[in-house]
């Protein structure tokens, strides 16, 4: 699995015994599709284990070129396309984060949360809209796939590990009928 340069690697080990098969996987908590909790920017902020399930589901409103209205209080989902470009080498080289100007949009509008089909809701090598966004409270997803796949509205569920921790490997899907 591809990790953010300089974040270790993801290495999974089976244990095979006669009866049965056991394996063991030792990984960042910031590899793949995984969540960031306020907690990642600040060491006494919210930990994954303290966001609510009310708050990790909901309706989910898809962010692309066409987006005119953002609603209140709902799970913004950011489609870049830049999801196609996972597993190669420059999937994590000039990726697009989300404008500043949005990233005050979505807070003012109360968004519970924001997941991005990139590496990052950052430009490469800044940190300004984590910061905003995980100091208002508010949740990210990054490295989420297939975006092309959902319409403007659906309904949205981001389930993490439930650990005391700043991030954590999650399952992000939508239904949208």
């Amino acid at each position: 699995m591809p990790v953010f340069p300089g974040d270790p690697p993801v290495r999974i080990r089976i244990l095979e015994d006669m009866d049965y098969i056991n394996s063991e996987i030792e990984t960042g908590l910031h590899a793949g599709t995984h969540i960031d909790a306020p907690a990642h920017l600040n060491c006494c902020g919210e930990t994954v284990d303290r966001i609510g399930l009310e708050r990790l589901t909901g309706q989910g409103f898809l962010i692309s070129s066409k987006t005119v209205k953002i609603p209140d209080g709902d799970i913004a989902v950011l489609r870049t396309r830049w999801d196609s470009k996972w597993g190669l080498e420059e999937y994590f080289k000039d990726y697009r984060g989300i404008p500043m100007g949005l990233a005050e949009k979505l807070v003012d509008h109360g968004v519970k949360g924001v997941c991005t089909d990139g590496p990052s809701v950052d430009m490469p090598g800044e940190t300004a809209v984590h910061r905003l966004l995980l100091e208002n409270g508010i949740w990210i997803v990054e490295n989420i796939k297939n975006t092309g796949l959902v319409p403007e509205r659906f309904r949205i569920f981001v389930v993490p590990l439930n650990v005391m921790a700043e991030a954590s490997p999650v399952r992000v899907f939508a239904v949208t009928d």
